[in-house]
């Protein structure tokens, strides 16, 4: 081989090492299935009786850190909680009407893991006595007043 091709082939070579990068998998992380019922119950019907449209749910790590919070429509029973961290967790949920304004007091949701790769399950139930007995709006919430 020539020094001239000698000198290409090295050159060539260098800019390749230089192009490589390295990519990191995303950390690991597990799923939570948050499953609820009105009354014991799954019966979209209830949630329509209610006024309630949404079920609302916010957690917290072991840290006391806010690690999110989801919605979803009332009537679907169940939502999964996709990429969470592998912690402990705890939270709370409630339901809420259309505006926005809780329909139920909240649920505090027992301690549970995220495990890395898992799904897991959180039920949840909001029984009658949960529910307020006319709509309430968020500034009644904020000054502790129920109805």
């Amino acid at each position: 081989m020539s020094i001239g091709r000698t000198c290409v082939a090295f050159a060539a070579a260098a800019a390749l090492a230089a192009c490589t990068s390295t990519v990191s998998s995303p950390p690991p992380s597990g799923n939570i299935i948050m499953d609820w019922t009105v009354d014991n119950t799954k019966d979209p019907a209830q949630c329509d009786a209610s006024g309630a449209t949404t079920f609302n749910v916010t957690l917290n790590g072991s840290n006391g850190g806010f690690a999110g919070q989801w919605v979803q429509d009332c009537r679907a029973f169940a939502t999964t909680i996709f990429g969470l961290i592998p912690d402990q967790y705890t939270g709370t949920a409630n339901l809420l009407d259309r505006s926005g304004a809780p329909r139920t007091t909240s649920v505090q949701l027992a301690p549970f893991v995220v495990f890395a790769g898992t799904t897991s399950t959180v039920a949840i139930d909001f029984p009658a006595s949960s529910f307020y007995s006319k709509p309430i709006t968020p500034a009644a919430v904020a000054g502790g007043q129920q109805q």
